[in-house]
């Protein structure tokens, strides 16, 4: 075989295994090789787990790293004028957050952040270098993925059940069991729907972006097969969100969409697709309240039990993150450690009260401290100076951000993040 035939068979191994992983980051399959209990109970943010989708990334990563040496290419090096160049402060960002290993209270913890981290860069430096043509199939990657998550989620919705299968990476769900996400009313308690995701804010961030995803390609498209496809599928993805219950999903879809108009009317572009999703949007949640507006009412409603006890929690929350911060602000506790500090300010709660605050940003402060959170933010300003039509996309994670943790503080989320800001940047 020659040289050139066998690099063309990596490539397309590389390829089609990125999509596959794209496809497959919802499905939360997963060997959990070191059990954590903290006072009697799971701590979840002291596991450590191997992910299927991880196993595949880190063969897309050989893959390409195998590539990268048989075409011999030369390491990029940093320009005089490095503080401008987005390498410079990705490698700084490393670089922060093996120190921090040093004053971290654990070793492994943050040894396993850092792992997560580099994965993370990793997938952008990989999805940044892909072609075209392929990033343009991660996008419908992405938007079928989230169609199979929404599915799910009304088949949970209907049934207020889902199964459970450690293969298929999914946990019983019954809205009367302890710890289930659910809405409370007058005739009963009623399941939110998780997809096969941990969390119905999870799902919920996640069919934003597949959401956006799906607006920003109406907006480009012309050819009527792939506009009935989309718009067919705005359809279900907004029914998915809305079954999600979750407020900052919504908050941050509507936000986004508002912002996309703004820029567009400003820009002289056109916004009658734009404008015509947003109203279709709209005419779904306004029909779905019709026939549940028991349900949609107590959500947005803060003085129902659950929704004071949740607003409580949060704001408790707050509090305990700023204790934290006002003690280590200028080099952070180390990446996963903020739980551990609370288990050891409140040593006698059950190991799965012990929760990061629900803000990346406060939590990026808590745990790299002021400069950790400087570099985050200096990546993120040379992404939008280099962003493409999908920058809406930044904006959402960084609005979905503010209201929870787990694209810092969970394998999905993380990987999730720097897939947007991949998708988002242009080399």
């Amino acid at each position: 075989m020659s040289k050139n035939n066998f690099l063309k068979i990596i490539s397309l191994l590389i390829n089609y295994g990125t999509l596959i992983f794209v496809f497959l980051l919802p499905w939360q399959v997963r060997w959990i090789y070191h059990e954590a209990i903290l006072n009697g109970q799971i701590w979840e943010y002291g596991r450590f787990s191997l992910y299927g989708t991880e196993i595949l990334l880190i063969l897309i990563l050989l893959l390409s790293a195998l590539k990268f040496i048989i075409q011999k290419k030369e390491i990029e090096t940093l320009k005089p004028n490095l503080i401008f160049n987005i390498n410079f402060w990705l490698v700084l960002l490393v670089i922060w957050s093996a120190l921090t290993i040093i004053w971290s209270a654990d070793f492994y913890i943050a040894l396993n952040g850092l792992l997560r981290l580099l994965e993370g860069i990793a997938l952008f430096y990989l999805v940044v270098g892909l072609s075209s043509s392929i990033k343009h199939k991660i996008s419908y990657t992405l938007i079928i993925s989230g169609l199979i998550q929404s599915l799910i989620a009304i088949f949970q919705f209907i049934y207020q059940w889902s199964l459970s299968n450690k293969w298929l990476g999914m946990s019983l769900l019954n809205p009367g069991s302890p710890g289930i996400s659910v809405i409370e009313t007058a005739t009963g308690r009623f399941l939110r729907s998780y997809g096969t995701l941990p969390h119905p804010n999870i799902l919920a961030g996640f069919l934003v972006i597949t959401i956006l995803i799906t607006i920003i390609l109406i907006n480009r498209e012309s050819i009527k097969k792939r506009l009935y496809f989309l718009f067919s599928s705005l359809i279900v993805l907004s029914l998915g969100l809305i079954l999600t219950f979750s407020r900052a999903g919504i908050i941050s879809l509507l936000s986004c969409l508002i912002i996309y108009l703004i820029y567009s009317k400003i820009k002289k572009r056109h916004i009658k697709k734009i404008a015509l999703s947003l109203l279709l949007i709209l005419f779904i949640l306004s029909f779905f309240t019709l026939f549940y507006s028991d349900l949609v009412l107590t959500r947005f409603n803060s003085t129902s039990r659950l929704e004071v006890k949740s607003n409580t929690e949060r704001l408790e929350s707050y509090n305990q993150a700023l204790s934290i911060v006002d003690d280590t602000w200028y080099k952070g506790l180390g990446l996963g450690q903020y739980t551990l500090r609370l288990a050891q300010l409140y040593p006698d709660l059950p190991g799965y009260i012990y929760q990061p605050v629900h803000d990346s940003g406060m939590l990026t402060l808590a745990e790299l401290g002021l400069w950790g959170l400087l570099i985050f933010s200096t990546i993120i300003l040379f992404i939008f100076l280099g962003a493409n039509s999908f920058w809406l996309l930044i904006v959402a994670v960084l609005i979905l951000g503010l209201f929870d943790h787990y694209f810092r503080s969970m394998y999905f989320g993380i990987m999730l993040w720097w897939l947007v800001l991949a998708i988002g940047y242009k080399k």
